[in-house]
């Protein structure tokens, strides 16, 4: 009996470490991943029929990251640890603990390092996606969110929300460097290669409807674009001379012209848009209150698509990159 009791003991063990399984396309080819903010759930879009595939999860999602072809890694700011979804079969796995309150990840391949920012410890982890590791975690502001890097410096640059300000870190010696004040109630952020793009709400009672551009070496504020209501987030690639913005606010899209900061007229979506991302020819937005996806043409900067999204849409990952 004793040793009939070890044996189920085990099987039940083991039974509370197996991974969730998702129901995922077979095939991710001209596949959007988009994960939904008002349901814990994440849908993969067909992007010719507009047919969505939905995975009910156990958490909702606030940050995902493509880290190869077949692998997504998944935050929650509920959750302690982080995830790890396969494309291939679905397998939902549970990684090493780092703690609740991540807002964002952004992933290096070229050290496998993926970093997240932490608005409950005021820290930037940094996750070695190979070993399933936290390799450390780096004092910022307060309330850190968005990220981006300067390769060529080994530099991270992190917009701490609540402070105002964006810290910069080395990632060789994983120490915050400095830090500067930037927009109240910033958010999104863009590094051209020289200078650093912000945008954000703006202060109480006075909405925020420029995009500021900072020098990081000195913090100076060095120019400011007028856009729409609350600028939130950036795309831009070497693919084209242009940065597109979203602003919450006025519910548009904005192309800039990242040498002459020219702007464009704006390019109404739906309400709310959230997350912007691109591929060689095509923009998409995530619209969270209007619950759709716009594709929009980079060649003539015109919506060629709208998609309905239930359950407001919000991160967005490309299944295979568009040719």
């Amino acid at each position: 009996m004793k040793k009939l009791g070890s044996i189920l003991l085990i099987l039940l063990l083991l039974s509370g470490c197996q991974a969730e399984k998702l129901s995922v396309p077979p095939s991710m080819k001209d596949t959007l991943i988009v994960s939904n903010l008002k349901k814990p759930e994440i849908s993969f879009v067909d992007l010719q029929k507009g047919k969505l595939t939905a995975g009910e999860l156990s958490f909702r999602i606030t940050s995902m990251e493509k880290i190869n072809r077949d692998t997504i890694i998944l935050a929650g700011e509920n959750e302690d640890s982080l995830y790890r979804l396969q494309l291939k079969d679905g397998t939902l796995t549970k990684l090493s603990q780092t703690g609740k309150g991540i807002n964002e990840l952004l992933y290096r391949p070229k050290d496998h390092l993926l970093f997240f920012s932490n608005g409950s410890k005021n820290t930037v982890g940094f996750y070695d996606v190979q070993k399933d590791k936290v390799k450390a975690e780096v004092k910022t502001g307060e309330f850190p969110a968005s990220m981006a890097l300067n390769e060529k410096k080994n530099l991270l640059y992190v917009v701490n929300v609540k402070g105002g300000s964006l810290s910069i870190i080395n990632i060789k010696t994983k120490k915050e460097i400095s830090q500067f004040p930037i927009v109240e109630r910033p958010k999104g952020i863009f590094f051209d290669g020289k200078y650093i793009w912000a945008g954000g709400h703006g202060p109480y009672g006075s909405l925020n409807d420029n995009i500021y551009v900072y020098d990081p070496e000195t913090g100076e504020e060095v120019d400011h674009i007028k856009a729409g209501e609350m600028p939130v987030g950036f795309y831009g690639d070497h693919s084209s001379p242009y940065v597109y913005a979203i602003c919450h606010g006025s519910s548009s899209v904005y192309r800039i012209d990242r040498k002459k900061r020219t702007v464009s007229k704006p390019l109404k979506v739906g309400a709310n848009p959230y997350d912007i991302i691109g591929d060689k020819k095509r923009i998409y937005v995530t619209s969270l209150d209007g619950d759709s996806l716009s594709i929009i043409a980079r060649d003539d900067f015109t919506i060629t698509k709208q998609i309905r999204l239930e359950n407001g849409p919000h991160m967005m990952i490309l299944g295979e990159e568009n040719e």
